[in-house]
């Protein structure tokens, strides 16, 4: 297989994943459990919250903005990192669950 099938193909899985993390988490944890290959996936949001750290950083050292704007970007800003937060939480909660009714069998 070429690199670059291989690369469309690993994003396609990826983006598939992680849509259906997002709008059916319950089922899409269920359907990782049994391929622990996707484990990885349910990471995305740490990997997302990383990214958005970094960029803040980096935008915080390129762009100076006063008054209210800069408390509308806080506030977008917050209010993804809460949201992004307990979304990982819920992800985490649910692998460990699943994994450990997976092992009482």
């Amino acid at each position: 297989m070429k690199k670059n099938i291989f690369f469309i193909f690993v994003a396609y899985i990826w983006t598939k994943t992680l849509l259906g993390l997002t709008f059916h988490p319950f089922s899409t944890i269920r359907e990782v459990t049994r391929r622990p290959v996707l484990l990885p996936v349910i990471f995305s949001p740490l990997i997302g919250l990383l990214t958005l750290f970094v960029l803040g950083r980096l935008a915080a050292l390129l762009i100076s903005v006063y008054g209210l704007s800069r408390e509308l970007i806080a506030l977008m800003l917050s209010a993804a990192l809460i949201s992004i937060f307990f979304w990982q939480l819920l992800l985490i909660y649910l692998l460990a669950s699943f994994l450990i009714a997976l092992w009482r069998r």
